[in-house]
């Protein structure tokens, strides 16, 4: 800045008449101070201008990371239903196995029962057949 102003200063007075060099430094001075002033405004502005679009820049990213990571929770959550899908069409298939199998056996507890039935109705029936041979023996 000092050089500038020097510069502005000997180049101003050797190209006019200066009746007060006073004057003259004071005025290089505030306008070589507005100039220096407006430049570091203007950097500080381009700085923070640029600090506020890298800012911007993150945040973006960050929101695309994080729409990025629920879709893949999206994307979890999906194939761990369609795995309970799997897990319940399996034990529906085990149910209807289960239902079969009840069903054979409730059947064959019914054959069994005609059978204990029929057994025990012939075995009453050769009881009694016995019986009355042995009275018909007796008797006669």
């Amino acid at each position: 800045m000092k050089d500038l102003a020097e510069m502005l200063e000997e180049e101003l007075s050797e190209a006019v008449e200066v009746k007060n060099p006073k004057s003259l430094h004071r005025y290089i001075s505030l306008l070589t101070g507005n100039y220096v002033e407006q430049n570091i405004h203007d950097r500080q502005y381009n700085e923070l201008s640029g600090s506020i679009r890298e800012m911007l820049t993150t945040i973006r990213e960050g929101f695309r990371r994080m729409d990025e990571r629920f879709a893949a929770q999206d994307q979890r959550f999906e194939d761990v239903n369609t795995r309970f899908d799997d897990v319940n069409t399996r034990f529906d298939d085990v149910n209807r196995r289960f239902e079969d199998v009840n069903k054979r056996f409730d059947d064959i507890n019914k054959r069994f029962d005609r059978q204990h039935k029929l057994i025990s109705l012939g075995f009453a029936a050769i009881a009694l057949i016995i019986a009355s041979f042995n009275l018909t023996v007796l008797l006669s």
